[in-house]
């Protein structure tokens, strides 16, 4: 038994790898996002854990810590130089040595090295 596959026109190949290359975007981006929350769930967890142990704060205090982190955080989503105002404060004032500064583009952050 023979089976025909028809051929596949031109136009209709660049529709469907244009379709593709949407999907995967789609998909790395949403695996990248996963990855993000997944961190930064760690890295808040290992936070609170130290401030916990090592500092004794209780949980009415992390809670407001949490909160007005998530606050802070909230407000890197507005404020185009957000990341310039902490390293200032972070960096220049308190003197903690983070290596690189973050600096932001049209509120995307990226780094100049």
């Amino acid at each position: 038994m023979k089976a025909r596959i028809p051929k596949i026109k031109a136009k209709d190949k660049k529709q469907l790898k244009q379709e593709i290359d949407i999907l995967v975007t789609a998909a790395l981006a949403e695996k990248e996002e996963k990855i993000h929350k997944d961190l930064t769930r760690r890295i808040l967890k290992t936070f609170v854990y130290v401030m916990n142990t090592e500092f004794g704060y209780g949980r009415t205090r992390l809670e407001r810590l949490l909160d007005a982190f998530t606050a802070q955080l909230e407000k890197s989503d507005t404020d185009e130089v957000y990341w310039e105002h902490i390293d200032r404060v972070v960096m220049d004032e308190l003197k903690l040595d983070f290596g690189k500064r973050d600096y932001t583009n049209h509120g995307r952050v990226v780094n100049y090295d």
